[in-house]
Order: C-alpha cells, then sequence, then structure tokens
C-alpha cells in the first residue's frame, strides 16, 4: 500500500510538471501567465482523470523491477487514454481556446517521465546484479522462453546461486546473438570446449520439453569433465501449477527415460472411463495409485481403492478426497485373499472395470516366501476374478510383468499362472479379462534408482550384480497411461504388451547417475556382487513370436494359449492347497508343472525340480 501510495504522489508531481512544462515551452513568460486561471481549473481534472486510469489499468500493480515491453506497451496505452479522456472533459467543461499542441507536449513530456521513473528501476537493477553476479558458473542449454525467464530469476532472484556464462542452442539463427548480454554458442559445438573454456562449473538443461534422447545427448556431450546437470521441471507441471520454472533440479535418470506415447488416444481412454464405476486392487502401492489417478482424469462416476497396506491406502485416499471432493470413493483395507468387504462394494457401486494391480512383486523377497507368493498373486487374482464374473462386471484388467515370459523367479512363474487362468477364464466368462505386462517401472518401490542415489551420496560403491545385466525400464505415468489404452482395447483373452523401448545396461545407468551427481567414475567405484536367486540377466516380453501388432504401435497383443480349463482348474487347486499348508517342494513342482518354461535360477528350487517325486 505504501509503495502505490508512493506511486500516485509522484505521478500526481509529474503531471503538474508536464503540465506546466508544455505551457513553458509553447509560450513565452507573459504568454504563459495569461493562462495560469485555464492551467488552475483544468490540472484537477487531468489529475482526477488519470490516477484512477492509472489504477484500473495496472499501473499500480506491475513489479517494475521486471519491466518488460509489456509493461512499456500498457504505459503508453494508460497515459494516452488519460490524456484523450482528460483533453475531451477539458474542452466540455472549459470555454477557453488553446493550441491544441499543448495537449500533445504534455503527453509527450508525461509519458517519458512516468515510463523512466518505472523503468529506471529495471535499468538499475539489470546493471547493478549484472556487475554482482555470484554463484556457479552456469552454461544453459536453450536459449528459447524458459531459458530467457530463468535467467531474469538468476540475475533478479535473491534465492539463485547461479551465474549465466553463456546459452547453448539447436536454433542456427540463434548463433552467435546474445540473450540479456550472454553469448549464445551452437549446440552442434563441442561441449567439453565450452565447458573448458567458460570454466563451468554446472549445466542447465533449459528445455522443459526435452526429449530423453536430447538429455542424453547432452550428458554424453559433457561427460568427461566433473560438471553438474540440472534441469527444470516439464512443461506441463509448470502450466498446470504443480512446480515452478524457478524449481531447478538435479538431471535424474528419470529424465532420460521420461517419454510420451504419441499414439496415446485420449479420446477412447476417456469413452472407456468416464462415468464408469472403477475397482483398483492394489491401489496404495506405485502402479496402483497412480492408475487411481489417471482415472480420475477421465471423470469415473465411483473409485474403489482396495489395499492391505494401511499407509499406502491412507495416502491415496487423502490426496483423492483433497483434490476431488464431488467424487464418490470407497477405501477398503483388505487383503484380496480373503475379499469379504470387497464382494460387498463390488455389489454396491455395480463397478464396471477392475485393474487388479495387487500382488508380491520384490524377486529375492518372494524367492524366500515362495508359498507367501502364490497366495498372494495367485489365489488373489483367482477371488477377484470369480467375483468380477459373479457381480457381472464388464472388463477385469490384470497388471502382469514381463518375468512371466520364460520365468526364472517365482514371482515371475507365479504372474504367469495369473495370465494363464484369466485368459483361459475368459473363455467360460461373459466379462472380459485381459492382462496388460510390462517391465520395470522406474519409480516404483524397491527400484534399483533410490539405492544407488543413496550409495552415490555416502561415497560409494555403487553395487550391480552383473556387469552385463539388462532390464527394460519405464515411468510409471507412461506404463498407466498405456495401461488404460491397452485396457480400452481388450476384448477378451488378450495379452497386452506395451513398447518398452531398449534394454537399459544397469551398468551403464550406474554411470550415468554417478556423472549426473557430479562425480566420476574414479570416485564412485562400481561393484558387482552376482547374480541373486531368481534373478537373469535380461529379461523378455514375447514368449513365442505369435504376437500381433495393433492400431498403437505402443501396443501389441501376446498370442494366446489355451489350455484344457478342467486339468488346468486341478493343477492350480493343487499348487494353493500345496502353498497353504507351506509345502514348498511340492508347490515348486506344481509351478513347474502349470508354466513347463518356467526354469529356476535358484540353486535350492533347481535341486528340487532335479529329484524324483
Amino acid at each position: 500500500m505504501k509503495r502505490k501510495l508512493i506511486l500516485i504522489f509522484t505521478d500526481i508531481f509529474l503531471i503538474l510538471l508536464s503540465y506546466l512544462g508544455s505551457f513553458f515551452l509553447r509560450f513565452e513568460f507573459e504568454e504563459f501567465l495569461d493562462y495560469v486561471s485555464f492551467i488552475k481549473t483544468s490540472l484537477p481534472i487531468i489529475i482526477v482523470v488519470t490516477i484512477p486510469v492509472f489504477i484500473r489499468t495496472g499501473m499500480y500493480k506491475a513489479v517494475w523491477r521486471y519491466a518488460s515491453v509489456d509493461c512499456l506497451v500498457t504505459s503508453i496505452k494508460s497515459i494516452t487514454a488519460s490524456t484523450v479522456i482528460a483533453v475531451v472533459l477539458i474542452f466540455f467543461l472549459q470555454e477557453y481556446r488553446i493550441p491544441r499542441s499543448i495537449f500533445i507536449m504534455y503527453w509527450l513530456i508525461f509519458l517519458a517521465g512516468a515510463c523512466g521513473i518505472r523503468f529506471s528501476t529495471r535499468i538499475y537493477r539489470h546493471y547493478n546484479s549484472t556487475d554482482k553476479m555470484d554463484g556457479s558458473r552456469t552454461l544453459i542449454y536453450g536459449a528459447g522462453e524458459a531459458g530467457q525467464m530463468i535467467v531474469k530469476e538468476m540475475r533478479y532472484g535473491s534465492s539463485f546461486g547461479y551465474n549465466p556464462v553463456c546459452f547453448v542452442d539447436d536454433d542456427t539463427a540463434k548463433i552467435g546473438m546474445k540473450l540479456h548480454n550472454i553469448p549464445i554458442y551452437s549446440g552442434s559445438k563441442n561441449m567439453n570446449d565450452l565447458i573448458v573454456q567458460n570454466r563451468i562449473e554446472e549445466v542447465l538443461i533449459a528445455i522443459p520439453s526435452s526429449s530423453d534422447k536430447k538429455v542424453r545427448e547432452i550428458i554424453e556431450g559433457c561427460k568427461e569433465l566433473q560438471v553438474k546437470i540440472k534441469t527444470l521441471p516439464s512443461m506441463s507441471d509448470i502450466v498446470n501449477g504443480k512446480v515452478s520454472l524457478t524449481q531447478i533440479k538435479e538431471v535424474e535418470v528419470e529424465d532420460l527415460l521420461k517419454r510420451v506415447p504419441k499414439d496415446l488416444d485420449q479420446t477412447q481412454i476417456a469413452k472407456f472411463i468416464n462415468r464408469r464405476s472403477i475397482m483398483v486392487t492394489g491401489a496404495g502401492g506405485s502402479v496402483g495409485s497412480e492408475l487411481v489417478r489417471q482415472t480420475m482424469r477421465y471423470s469415473p462416476s465411483v473409485n474403489v481403492l482396495v489395499d492391505s497396506n494401511e499407509f499406502g491406502l491412507y495416502k491415496i485416499d487423502h490426496e483423492l478426497n483433497g483434490n476431488y471432493p464431488d467424487t464418490e470413493f470407497h477405501s477398503i483395507m483388505e487383503n484380496v485373499t480373503k475379499p469379504l468387504v470387497l464382494e460387498e462394494h463390488l455389489q454396491k457401486t455395480k463397478t464396471d472395470i477392475v485393474f487388479h494391480s495387487a500382488a508380491y512383486k520384490h524377486v529375492p523377497l518372494v524367492e524366500l516366501n515362495p508359498c507367501e507368493a502364490i497366495i498372494n498373486n495367485i489365489v488373489g487374482t483367482i477371488k477377484v476374478a470369480l467375483l468380477a464374473d459373479e457381480h457381472k462386471v464388464k472388463k477385469f484388467v490384470l497388471i502382469s510383468s514381463d518375468k512371466a515370459v520364460r520365468p526364472t523367479n517365482v514371482m515371475g512363474a507365479t504372474k504367469r499362472v495369473c495370465e494363464l487362468f484369466i485368459q483361459n477364464f475368459n473363455n467360460v466368462s461373459d466379462c472380459d479379462f485381459v492382462a496388460v505386462r510390462f517391465g520395470n517401472v522406474l519409480d516404483s518401490s524397491g527400484s534399483v534408482v533410490p539405492k544407488f542415489k543413496q550409495q552415490i551420496r555416502n561415497g560409494g560403491p555403487v553395487t550391480v550384480t552383473h556387469p552385463d545385466i539388462t532390464r527394460y525400464f519405464m515411468l510409471i505415468p507412461e506404463a498407466v497411461q498405456l495401461v488404460l489404452q491397452a485396457a480400452s482395447l481388450g476384448k477378451g483373452g488378450e495379452i497386452f504388451i506395451l513398447d518398452m523401448g531398449e534394454p537399459i545396461k544397469i551398468a551403464d545407468m550406474a554411470n550415468d547417475m554417478i556423472r549426473m551427481m557430479g562425480f566420476t567414475p574414479e570416485e564412485i567405484k562400481i561393484e558387482y556382487t552376482g547374480l541373486r536367486p531368481g534373478e537373469k540377466l535380461y529379461e523378455e516380453l514375447l514368449i513365442n513370436d505369435t504376437d500381433k501388432h495393433t492400431k498403437y504401435e505402443s501396443i501389441t497383443v501376446a498370442g494366446i494359449t489355451n489350455v484344457n480349463w478342467n486339468d488346468f482348474k486341478k493343477d492350480v487347486d493343487e499348487l494353493i492347497q500345496f502353498a497353504y499348508a507351506g509345502n514348498v517342494e511340492c508347490s515348486i513342482r506344481m509351478l513347474k508343472k502349470i508354466v513347463p518354461e518356467f526354469n529356476p535360477q535358484n540353486e535350492v528350487y533347481k535341486s528340487v525340480l532335479e529329484k524324483e517325486v
């Protein structure tokens, strides 16, 4: 308020000076005295008109230390409008005949004075900040809108510790020019040379929409030097108000892998979800919670959240009730192997679609607890599937895994049994049963990324099981988008396979993380610990080559595996009985019988299968 009053009184003083100045410039002193009475009556009119116009147009709201071209345009419009209105009123209320040039001169003088005072703060801060820049010497990759905005914040913001030294951009039209007096270099030039010549300490990628390929190129360009690499949030997060442009963060492996499915059909997904009653099991988990979030974008009528993890369920329940107060939610804390309350809600909400995400998924732990995994993964899936059939659910979507393909561990084998069950149960049910198979989701619980980060912060070593081990990786949001797309396509019996991109070497990922966190492989060593029980060197997405393409490049369909339904059910029932009895040996043998391609790498389970029954 104080600042506003100071500006108002300053403008009144400028109006007085400008108005008197225009008469002094137009007339000699003797002639000027003839117009004193006119000035006395007309000057208040100008003041009374100008100040309200300035208030109305926001002249007293602008932060002039960040004044831009838009501020200049607003100033010109405001001063012009106030002058025109005042002149009309003066000539309407007064009978004096005076030269029109008086008001032209007044407009010019007042414009120069008002803009000069306002922009002087901006000019002063510009040169003062330029002279006193300190902090890390920073190369900014991207001389677009985001790059310009971040430089302004670096120069005029108080919370930054960056000194912008140069821009790098791929736009040839910008090369050799200066932006905010900072030179722009070609992106094709050797990054190492630029970093050395300019003594760069940090590289900031100011391209919010940059692809993982571009980020990787930039990292590769300066990998030989010990510089920190940082980036801006995604443009969608900035636009949605989730984060600020100024929230610079370290480049992470997630940034290298982020992809937006180019063939995502939002219209079809919306038609699939809109005004439907949705149930998500495992809703408190990494994938399950994201499934719930993304279904909410398409306005389901009801969302039923099921999970035995109290804290996970609480978090997603709290989040959704805060963000969507008008949507009906039901949070059920229940194990899917004992779905008593779940059944009530299926009937009560008339559920249309079930996403079954609940499962034990951590390979080493499952290897140690095979019977519990069989009960949770297989029994849980079967019970929810049977209830979906009984209560006339339209579609059941199983979240499966690439570890179900020629499984080498119990987790993968249980997922394969679930796939076979829903694929063949589809033949005898009115409900459409489909499965969606994908690889590792990078930022899920149990991901190697948090472990690697902590190991790097602790000074190493970073532990990798094998130098040649590879995995398919996908970010959770991308995976869930494609799950929804695949689910909308399913007619029943399909196993959809998501495009996971190229497999990534875990050792390469570790090296990238070391560099991105500002270290060198010499400072942080990688230690190879050997494959864990049940772990294989590479994952597969297809059991055979009978996959079919869909109309979406990111999604294919695996060939159907038909089984003798009665024999299969008998074998699964026997497997479940062994699991409940805690009989590990018989459980492993039955898994092998149901899933012939199951080839455990665990030496204990290998020996079990080698024994004569």
